[in-house]
């Protein structure tokens, strides 16, 4: 958690690879700030994904590089993008509620369904198995909104509640005990 910046390399640019005979996986491929603690399943998703693809094609470097970028594209890539946004949209949050001033309900409207979320999976059990596929890497936050209903429900449920402040002292309390 020492400050790890986010990291992505592609080895395909424009359909044509910058080499072949290599295929980079896991943190050699990307990495994020540890925070969702999601680097082992993504490093093993990739892993095993890169064995399929050599598996198809270790008698055509050409094929089987791009066919990892491909793999890496599909499979991985949008859970490091994913993590990447989560993760800027907590350094906002956090950012905010250092400097005192309110938050400003994100502009994205994917952000504010994900915040609603955050709220709505503590009343709701179907909201909280959602967030927990989301959270566990096993489904996508947007494979999961695109089913019938979720979308309607977190909403529904987040707009009758309020965000829950977290057990614990507030930011002014830790600073007076710390000092």
């Amino acid at each position: 958690m020492g400050g790890v910046i986010d990291r992505y390399r592609r080895s395909v640019v424009d359909g044509v690879p910058m080499a072949t005979g290599i295929a980079s996986a896991a943190d050699a491929w990307a990495c994020t700030n540890p925070s969702l603690g999601r680097g082992i399943t993504m490093g093993l998703m990739h892993a095993f994904g890169t064995i399929d693809v050599v598996g198809q094609h270790l008698d055509n470097p050409l094929a089987l590089a791009l066919a990892h970028d491909s793999m890496t594209e599909t499979r991985v890539a949008p859970w490091y993008r994913n993590t990447v946004a989560s993760d800027r949209r907590r350094i906002v949050q956090c950012n905010a509620f250092i400097a005192g001033r309110p938050e400003l309900p994100p502009a994205d409207s994917s952000a504010r369904i994900a915040d609603a979320l955050v709220v709505a999976m503590r009343y709701d059990a179907n909201l909280f198995r959602a967030a927990l596929e989301i959270a566990s890497v096993q489904a996508l936050p947007q494979e999961v909104m695109a089913r019938p209903g979720v979308v309607d429900q977190i909403m529904e449920v987040a707009s009758t509640q309020e965000a829950a402040m977290p057990p614990g002292p507030s930011r002014e309390e830790l600073l007076q005990m710390l000092a």
